[in-house]
């Protein structure tokens, strides 16, 4: 069974070998609040001093080939008025036999409306995907003499960029939205033919669109709802991830998310985890989460129990013996 999962994850999951294949490419995190910067690179500088960010994800834990994701993240504000922010992240992603770096660097700029911000975002680098297709578990399981996709290792370099828009009160609210990749890359194309005499081809890298928002209120017990969209037009369901953080005295982070998508054919809600987050947050300006997905979906008989898990470590850097009296809630 484990065999042909994974040879199901390899044609199915991240990357397709069809163009019929519904999938998100871009990696997913249970504690994207923590890490906006990946998302949308209108975030890009909106905190008060550097702030750096760690993630490693494992992906169905019980899955051989689950995904596996890490993401480092740095950008800070620049200037007096601090109307400019750079920054830039590297990712690594695989899942079967398919393993993606990116790296990207981002520059934005905000204007001062009142109280609030409204800055625009660009980010601009570069991909580079391996495949082991040969190495495949269950190759057996594969007619390679009709399907070619399994017949040699490939690796290709996708360069990239992305916008962004993010409207925020500093610790109050924000509102956000972004198209990360809008260059859709070809991945690969099989020189072979169909029944009908056309060329087989493998999806485009797709463009996916991101649209956020989150608030803050409260004293001593803050609450902090947000919501993250993500569509791939024609490629993949919606996904709605809606969370409830609470903040207790300014050092204890704990909520939920609940995660689900939304049929391209039918428009029916499809659950797909209910994800538990904790994280503490230190004066100094460190901040350790961990996340535990406890999946909902039709893989949940393979998935679970063990699920999938997310590590998160985040430290903003005011300056030499600076501390946060105040941490930041975005």
């Amino acid at each position: 069974m484990k065999k042909i999962l994974l040879v199901a994850l390899t044609l199915c999951l991240g990357i397709g070998v069809s163009s019929s294949v519904e999938a998100q490419q871009d990696a997913r995190y249970t504690q994207y609040m923590f890490n906006k910067l990946v998302l949308n690179p209108g975030y890009t500088g909106s905190t008060e001093a550097l702030s750096l960010t760690a993630l490693y994800r494992t992906q169905w834990v019980n899955i051989e080939g689950g995904p596996t994701s890490v993401s480092l993240s740095a950008h800070s504000p620049l200037g007096t008025d601090k109307k400019i922010g750079l920054g830039g992240h590297l990712q690594l992603d695989q899942i079967g036999v398919h393993r993606k770096v990116d790296l990207f660097l981002s520059y934005a700029y905000k204007f001062i409306l009142g109280e609030s911000r409204l800055a625009i975002g660009v980010q601009g680098g570069v991909g580079y995907l391996t495949s082991d297709y040969t190495s495949v578990t269950g190759n057996n399981l594969v007619n390679t003499a009709i399907d070619p996709v399994f017949q040699e290792n490939e690796s290709i370099l996708l360069p990239n960029f992305g916008v962004g828009l993010y409207y925020y009160r500093p610790n109050k609210f924000y509102l956000g939205a972004s198209a990360p990749h809008l260059l859709k890359s070809e991945i690969r194309t099989f020189d072979v033919p169909d029944n009908t005499g056309t060329i087989i081809k493998v999806p485009h890298q797709e463009r996916h669109y991101n649209i956020m928002g989150g608030l803050v209120f409260g004293k001593a017990l803050k609450i902090k709802p947000s919501v993250l969209l993500k569509w791939v037009p024609n490629q993949a369901p919606i996904q709605l991830d809606a969370n409830l953080m609470f903040l207790l005295r300014d050092a204890l982070w704990f909520g939920l998310s609940y995660r689900n998508a939304i049929g391209n054919t039918d428009n029916t809600l499809q659950a797909e985890s209910l994800d538990f987050i904790v994280a503490f947050q230190l004066k100094q300006g460190l901040k350790i989460g961990y996340a535990y997905d406890y999946t909902l979906s039709d893989l949940q008989q393979f998935a679970m129990p063990l699920g999938s898990h997310e590590i998160m470590l985040g430290f903003d850097m005011k300056g030499k013996g600076v501390r946060y009296h105040t941490p930041r809630y975005f």
